[in-house]
């Protein structure tokens, strides 16, 4: 599974061999990432995408080193509670 950072949609997106698995979406507030809404399609739900999804675009925004997060989807901001590794990242 890859990550891909899509700045000009506001997006990373989680995909497969070409097929679309789900979505970060955010906004930009000066350094800082507002990250709104986690999303993986109704098909592809159960399948335990949110977590891959979740720590991939965490792990491309620390790669990247330009922005912190402030988690806004209740999804992200659980998953960074319960993975303090991600702290450092936050605003």
């Amino acid at each position: 599974m890859d990550i891909t950072h899509e700045p000009d949609a506001h997006r990373y997106v989680l995909s497969e061999g070409g097929e679309f698995l789900g979505e970060v979406e955010y906004q930009v507030q000066g350094s800082t990432l507002l990250l709104v809404r986690a999303e993986v399609p109704l098909e592809k739900r159960g399948q335990g995408l949110g977590i891959p999804l979740t720590k991939g675009t965490l792990e491309a925004i620390r790669a990247e080193g330009t922005y912190t997060v402030s988690p806004i989807c209740p999804y992200i901001a659980k998953y960074m509670m319960k993975n303090p590794e991600f702290d450092d990242l936050k605003a």
